[in-house]
């Protein structure tokens, strides 16, 4: 019944282990930022907030405006914001931590206890943690803003992102080597995974997994909670390139956050980085790329052009299952791409859609009316009746279907 137009991107991923990456895109948000790259964190209302390792942090609306939110840091690094809606701004040099207004004013909050404080991670009951990248622990802020050492040890090698997991652990990853490392509630630390390059950014979650710059070899990786590293984009070579993920280049990604919805990561890289023995540096310039993760519509449509409609289904049925999207909402946008593939004349493959998507959610009263719509276009007014008085039983007042029986009945 409800019919919704949609903007379908091809699949296009490629694996390093056997796992789903389900990444779709890489895509240039903002470029020409003035500064270096350092924390990225995107607020409840779409907005980015790129540090820029220098003075400043900028923001990026979601229409693509950029402006200078803050400035006055001292090598501004990690952040996060809290559920408030206030950043909390790390300064690198300075061995500070800010608090940052939704006007961009903001204080220091922690001015004693942090050595060369990168990334930030704030816990659902309000508990901040900032990663010391110079002292090799991480430290637990207290609400009266006094840090205390909270986790350290030899796996600490400038600890650089942080992040807090979906099991409520707190994982952190090095900036001088591959390490990630979880710590527990106790501030036990121990080996979680180990990210190839050598060297790593921040880290965020979506989806369930945890998705990790490798400053040192231009990629981005996937971790899963069971430990598993997927390369899912970047060629591993210098540059500035969107598209397809494992043809995206990137030049020392470090930032990275995910969007509300948890189907968007964004990520800050260097457009042009000094080159060892100039004596006149040029001025640092960032990008903000946008990496879009998979929807259903991109598995639907790469299954579609390489296998037909068997391999629309078992694509189907594993994003469906998949721990990481079995959760995800997918009803409306499965009706959509139904309805367009209906316009489109490939009946067959809109019934299919429909029929999924009633197994999927079979309270709906409106899946079974777009698949009794189905139906009686291809000629199966019983089957097309069945489905309308299934709608019917759900939602009585579904006026459609009353008059879509009437109509067939009337023939």
């Amino acid at each position: 019944m409800k019919k919704t137009s949609l903007l379908f991107l091809a699949l296009a991923t490629v694996l390093v282990v056997d796992t789903q990456a389900q990444v779709a895109r890489v895509i240039t948000l903002a470029d020409s930022l003035v500064g270096g790259v350092g924390g990225v964190a995107v607020d409840r209302m779409g907005n980015i907030f790129s540090a820029d390792f220098m003075d400043s942090v900028w923001r990026i609306r979601p229409d693509g405006r950029v402006s200078k939110f803050a400035s006055g840091f001292y090598g501004a690094s990690g952040n996060a914001f809290d559920s408030k809606g206030t950043l909390y701004q790390a300064s690198f040099f300075g061995h500070y931590l800010s608090r940052v207004d939704r006007h961009g004013n903001h204080e220091v909050w922690v001015d004693e206890g942090l050595n060369g404080p990168v990334g930030v991670a704030i816990k659902s009951d309000g508990s901040v943690f900032v990663n010391n990248c110079s002292g090799n622990t991480v430290s637990r802020i207290g609400s009266d803003g006094v840090a205390t050492m909270f986790a350290s040890g030899n796996l600490f090698s400038c600890p650089n992102g942080i992040t807090v997991g979906p099991d409520s652990a707190l994982y952190v990853v090095n900036f001088r080597d591959g390490r990630m490392i979880r710590i527990d509630e106790s501030g036990r630390a121990e080996l979680f995974a180990t990210v190839p390059g050598g060297g790593n950014g921040h880290v965020a979650v979506a989806r369930g997994s945890f998705y990790v710059t490798a400053f040192q070899s231009n990629r981005i990786y996937q971790v899963t909670m069971d430990g598993s590293v997927t390369l899912v984009a970047g060629t591993g070579q210098f540059g500035e390139q969107d598209g397809a993920p494992l043809e995206a280049l990137f030049t020392f990604p470090n930032g990275i956050a995910s969007n509300a919805a948890g189907d968007r990561l964004i990520v800050n890289d260097y457009i042009n980085r000094t080159p060892p023995g100039v004596d006149v540096p040029p001025v640092p310039l960032a990008n903000i790329r946008l990496i879009k993760l998979e929807s259903i519509s991109d598995v639907i449509t790469g299954a579609l052009r390489s296998g037909g409609i068997t391999d629309m289904e078992v694509a189907y049925r594993a994003f469906k299952s998949d721990p990481s999207t079995a959760t995800l909402f997918t009803e409306r946008e499965v009706n959509g791409y139904g309805y367009a593939m209906m316009n489109q004349g490939q009946l067959d493959v809109a019934i299919r859609l429909f029929e999924l998507n009633a197994e999927s959610y079979p309270n709906s009263f409106n899946v079974w009316d777009s698949l009794a719509e189905s139906y009686m276009n291809k000629g199966r007014t019983r089957e097309a009746i069945a489905n309308y008085e299934k709608s019917l039983s759900i939602n009585p007042g579904n006026q459609n279907a009353h008059d879509m029986i009437a109509k067939i009945k009337a023939k």
